[in-house]
């Protein structure tokens, strides 16, 4: 009967024991998930689009500035230096985080509001486009020199380039359910997505605030675009502040003759054979499977390269540049019983292909709601600066319109002009040059000065 009850004894510990190791088993492999879990809903419950917006836009914050890798700017390699620690950082919060669900929340998020696909475009364009800051010294790129493609990764950084911005575009399409596309301009990459049987050009780098071209309430597809090749340079390009508050004051105009780039009308990178430099009009389509997008590069080492027929590139045409945005040299007022009379006068404005046609004077007693970080005129006119607070991020939204007018608008091919104006009131003003190009597409923004004013 002791033999019994020992044997029973036995048998009981032994399903105890294996109790336990089966709960032990299934919490090793389920309590990860169970943590994964978690971490991808307090992402979402967290995630707000504000906060996204907002660092994407926040041109002068020091932790976008280059120099803070400790190197001098002509030390920097602008291809593979990055700030790793901030990269590691961001990496572990991160981690476990479930990277189609947050897609899809994000996707959902931000259009939710949109009731077309043409709006859900632009929607998604407008958030990407303040989300990611275009820092030409630094790009996000790990110490092995492999870039930074993790969707979730770049956005929380907020600092990307036109790979960067194009592929975190496909991915959140492709999680919102639609096809997309990687598409190979001249030194440039954006994307395309596909809707109402056809694709339609989605470009998060060059253009300000969601800028897109629209025919006929149709967003065209990259090769439609190539057939009106220069519809693209009429809207507002470029419009991001240049004057960074890292960069030496007393070299501003020598960055302007060095860098004419940044004038290049964006037809060039689009559709000139010369800016292709060799590489062949590509679209390239990511075929990476759920396993292989478990890496560090999300998949985007697996794809499928497609030579676009349809894409037509200008093979001889000249290259059109803006022209930059103009200096204050002086400012006088002469004062009268009634009438203040202004003289305002500016150093040429540059035009690297010679089409100037004039300057464009904004007067208004309201202010165009905007302004650079840092004085770049005179320094005996700098106390007219309209704005000491410089650049706010909410001021991004203003960046592609006009500025305001109601006083007067007037057109001079001088770079000089006399205002007479009422007394007793404060008017804004400010100078945009503009040129044969740009007018011949319809282009309303060209590169602007600060804005003065002057108070009566």
């Amino acid at each position: 009967m002791a033999d019994v009850m020992s044997i029973k004894l036995v048998l009981r510990h032994l399903k105890n024991l294996f109790i336990f190791f089966i709960l032990g088993l299934l919490a090793v492999f389920l309590w990860p998930n169970y943590v994964n879990y978690q971490k991808t809903e307090n992402y979402i419950k967290n995630f707000q689009i504000a906060k996204y917006e907002r660092q994407g836009t926040d041109f002068y914050n020091p932790k976008y500035s280059p120099l803070r890798l400790g190197k001098p700017l002509e030390k920097i390699d602008i291809t593979y230096d990055y700030d790793f620690n901030r990269l590691l950082k961001v990496e572990q919060k991160l981690k476990g985080v479930n990277r189609k669900k947050a897609l899809k929340y994000i996707f959902l998020e931000v259009t939710k509001n949109a009731q077309t696909n043409t709006e859900k475009h632009i929607t998604l364009l407008k958030f990407l486009r303040r989300s990611s800051l275009h820092n030409a010294y630094l790009q996000p790129t790990y110490p092995d020199k492999t870039p930074v493609f993790d969707p979730l990764i770049l956005l929380e950084l907020g600092e990307m380039r036109c790979g960067h911005g194009a592929r975190l575009a496909v991915d959140l399409f492709k999680a919102g359910g639609y096809k997309a596309r990687l598409v190979q301009a001249g030194n440039h990459v954006l994307a395309e997505v596909f809707y109402e049987q056809q694709y339609h050009y989605f470009d998060t780098d060059i253009f300000t605030d969601g800028e897109t071209v629209i025919k006929n309430g149709i967003i065209p597809s990259f090769a439609q675009l190539s057939q009106t090749p220069y519809s693209i340079d009429s809207v507002a390009a470029y419009q991001e502040v240049f004057f960074k508050s890292w960069i030496d004051k007393e070299k501003v105009k020598d960055e302007i003759e060095q860098m004419p780039y940044r004038y290049i009308y964006p037809s060039y990178f689009y559709f000139y054979q010369k800016a292709y430099e060799g590489t062949l009009p590509y679209y390239y389509k990511k075929t990476a499977n759920v396993k292989q997008e478990q890496d560090k590069l999300y998949g985007w080492n697996y794809y499928k390269s497609v030579l676009d027929k349809k894409r037509i590139l200008q093979e001889s045409q000249p290259i059109y540049y803006a022209p930059t945005e103009i200096i204050f040299k002086n400012i006088e007022i002469f004062q009268d019983e009634k009438i203040d009379k202004v003289i305002l006068e500016w150093e040429p404005s540059k035009d690297f292909d010679n089409d100037l046609l004039g300057y464009k004077i904004y007067i208004s007693q309201h202010q165009r709601e905007w302004s650079y970080n840092e004085w770049r005129s005179d320094k005996k006119v700098e106390k007219y600066w309209s704005n000491r607070g410089g650049w706010k991020p909410k001021m991004y939204k203003y960046l592609d319109q006009e500025p305001h007018h109601e006083i007067n608008l007037l057109k001079t091919s001088d770079t000089k002009v006399e205002l007479s104006l009422p007394k007793q009131n404060t008017y804004y003003v400010s100078v945009m040059p503009y040129d044969a190009h740009g007018e011949s597409v319809g282009k309303k923004v060209y590169p602007m000065s600060n804005e003065i004013k002057l108070k009566l």
